[in-house]
């Protein structure tokens, strides 16, 4: 074989390993390999591991492990094995930090739909970039957020009074119990609107016609409530922004939209000292 045909073998061969993604494994598979040696041998010249101090400090707070938790479930969950043998024993974090249901847990993220198919990082990140496009109306020193989604801590409270008014311990509730369930949630909202509420969507809900839910049904029935309300709201907002830049200087009034901000906090935050 000629020297021509063999650098052109040995091209076709390289371009073949780089798209079927074989030699980016074998790259790092030998990184990861140098790395561990080269670490063994300092371990071994000098008796004891090399420390990185400000790396250690923050690995010993809470957030420290929590980042480094993320990095390693991120690594975990696309199998990159040869990139976590490195970062393992460089952060020394072989042990001690939260699996992915844990991680999740202390985040307030659910294991559902949007953590389907995706590291924890991912929605961590577009958690961050919803709450920067969230609607916020200010007057003078206040700021009133309001959010795209209900809370991760009142779908956590509303799960709570769902068990104590199931009685029973069966895991469902009837309409009269969920219409007093709605009303302790609610104790500013109108009886009478949170009634006809629980009766029309009660009857969407309970399709095998039982007279009962579970806490499943029940969570999309306060979630369906909370879109419903936080629409008008929004919607209020916006238009209230986009016309104050058509109404002359010293004649914009934001009392009313104030009230409804204002009203939207204590309806679905009666008990929080921060709205």
């Amino acid at each position: 074989m000629s020297a021509e045909e063999d650098t052109e073998l040995r091209d076709l061969l390289v371009q073949t390993l780089e798209s079927s993604g074989v030699l980016n494994k074998i790259k790092a598979e030998l990184r990861a390999a140098v790395f561990l040696a080269l670490e063994e041998q300092e371990r071994i010249e000098n008796k004891t591991p090399l420390v990185n101090e400000s790396l250690k400090m923050f690995l010993n707070t809470e957030d420290g492990r929590l980042v480094a938790g993320l990095v390693t479930e991120f690594l975990q969950f696309f199998n990159l094995d040869f990139t976590l043998a490195v970062f393992q024993p460089e952060t020394n974090t072989f042990s001690g930090l939260d699996g992915r249901d844990n991680l999740a847990r202390e985040l307030g993220l659910r294991e559902g739909d949007c953590l389907k198919g995706a590291p924890i990082l991912l929605e961590v990140m577009r958690r961050n970039r919803q709450k920067e496009k969230d609607h916020i109306f200010s007057e003078g020193d206040q700021v009133t957020c309001i959010p795209k989604e209900l809370p991760a801590k009142h779908i956590a409270e509303a799960k709570k009074m769902f068990e104590f008014y199931d009685k029973d311990k069966n895991g469902e509730l009837n309409k009269e119990e969920v219409k007093e369930l709605f009303v302790d949630l609610f104790p500013h909202f109108p009886k009478n609107m949170l009634d006809r509420y629980v009766n029309d969507e009660f009857r969407a809900v309970d399709k095998d016609f039982s007279n009962a839910i579970d806490y499943d049904e029940f969570l999309g029935m306060y979630k369906k409530l909370f879109i419903q309300c936080r629409s008008v709201v929004a919607q209020d907002i916006s238009g209230r922004a986009q016309s104050a830049c058509k109404v002359p200087e010293g004649r914009q009034t934001t009392s009313n939209l104030g009230s409804k901000v204002r009203m939207w906090s204590l309806l679905w935050f009666p008990y929080s000292g921060d709205h």
